[in-house]
């Protein structure tokens, strides 16, 4: 993967400057989001995620499995995925192309990958070490079907990143500025920092209702 280990020695520059206040709604999908679900699902979750982030990871590997039985698996939600790429940020970026690069239905699988893969980025202090972001990506890639060629290939293009960069621009403008982040039908939800659980008992009482009228 020379064109990612040429990205992983050049020096990042700051994204943009965090959002100064919280966002309340947002659209609920935009074109260009990774979605997982029907497109006809009465109701939309969308999260912003960075695939460095261990509290996405610890959403994504614990509660969302039972998220996505329940009304994801069942036609009742759909989810829109953003990224609003964190530190190590060119980790997360890397992170988000792979993702990105994978078809749309695998998608999820390479995220999962990423966050079951991502206590490797943490082992050391300090920013990872190249070899290892390689590996984690390499996992990741081969999780969505990907060849060693159709990674290279997908890092190689300027516009893979410049697309990640651009939606974490978007991210910030939507007045998001932590991960993860939840909206649901556009309007922000669960994001009081003493929250213990984001769960399937803490998305029932905003969900539910909103299936029950619908």
């Amino acid at each position: 993967m020379g064109r990612l280990s040429r990205f992983l020695l050049t020096a990042l520059v700051a994204i943009a400057a965090p959002a100064t206040a919280l966002a309340q709604t947002v659209e609920p999908v935009r074109d260009g989001d990774r979605t997982l679900g029907s497109a006809t699902a009465p109701v939309t979750l969308t999260v912003y995620l960075s695939t460095t982030c261990n509290h996405c990871a610890d959403w994504h590997t614990n509660d969302f499995p039972a998220f996505k039985a329940r009304w994801v698996d069942t036609g009742k939600v759909r989810v829109a995925y953003r990224d609003l790429p964190t530190p190590p940020q060119q980790a997360a970026i890397a992170g988000a192309v792979m993702a990105r690069c994978a078809p749309e239905e695998k998608y999820d699988d390479v995220l999962d990958t990423l966050f079951r893969g991502q206590a490797q980025l943490h082992a050391t202090p300090g920013p990872p070490p190249q070899e290892t972001v390689i590996r984690w990506l390499a996992a990741a890639g081969a999780a969505g079907g990907l060849t060693r060629d159709q990674m290279n290939a997908c890092f190689s293009s300027d516009a893979s990143f410049a697309e990640i960069q651009q939606r974490a621009r978007q991210s910030n403008a939507d007045g998001v500025n932590s991960t993860p982040s939840f909206f649901i039908d556009g309007r922000r939800v669960l994001d009081r920092p003493d929250l213990t659980s984001r769960g399937v008992d803490a998305f029932e009482p905003l969900i539910q209702p909103l299936l029950d009228g619908r």
